[in-house]
């Protein structure tokens, strides 16, 4: 797994209370009404953070589907989309659910089998994003003990899908009260680095 990838102690997010879901439009399917769900009380969730419009990264939604379907009688996932309307995310879901998303390469479904949200003007990703300083894409998944707190997260990618990280081991090890695995602190950059960083900014600004 690439560096870009990996989650760090030090990491601002870890220890955060997270925030509610209670803003999202959740999806109600098959009917598509509306309801409003929030994070279990006295249960460990996942808020999972995708979109409908990164087509690579739809094997991240089966994977998580499968984690889904293994755990949640442990474990509460809900799927946020960062799609701009519900329309989108409406027939996205409607698609998913009938197997009608498909790998490009095996053929095999690529499903949202957990209960799934439109985040209305991206509000819930937005406090997300202000836990993490500013910096947070899609696909990511935060990690939540029973007590409401942020204790994991791990961006994924087309590449990068749940199965290339220790993110089920570690869902697994929150659920059992074990310690998590770690990769210590985020390395520090050398300064030196950094003022070369800086200059090739500085020459493509020039174009």
């Amino acid at each position: 797994m690439s560096d870009e990838y990996l989650t760090y102690d030090d990491d601002v997010c870890l220890g955060q209370v997270a925030p509610s879901t209670e803003l999202a439009d959740f999806i109600e399917y098959p009917s598509l009404d509306q309801q409003r769900m929030d994070l279990h009380p006295g249960k460990v969730n996942i808020v999972y953070f995708m979109c409908k419009f990164e087509k690579g990264a739809y094997n991240c939604n089966e994977e998580m589907s499968v984690l889904h379907d293994e755990m949640k009688d442990q474990v509460q996932i809900v799927a946020l989309s960062t799609d701009p309307d519900r329309g989108t995310v409406e027939k996205f879901l409607d698609k998913c659910r009938k197997g009608e998303v498909t790998d490009l390469n095996t053929g095999k479904p690529q499903r949202l089998s957990m209960d799934v949200a439109w985040d209305d003007g991206k509000k819930t990703f937005g406090m997300y994003r202000n836990l993490c300083n500013g910096v947070l894409t899609t696909y990511h998944a935060f990690v939540i003990n029973k007590e409401g707190k942020i204790v994991w997260h791990q961006q994924f990618a087309q590449t990068c899908p749940p199965s290339k990280t220790n993110f089920v081991d570690q869902v697994k090890k929150v659920v059992a009260g074990e310690p998590l695995a770690s990769n210590g602190d985020r390395p520090k950059k050398d300064p030196a680095d950094i003022e070369e960083e800086d200059a090739e900014c500085d020459d493509l600004a020039l174009f």
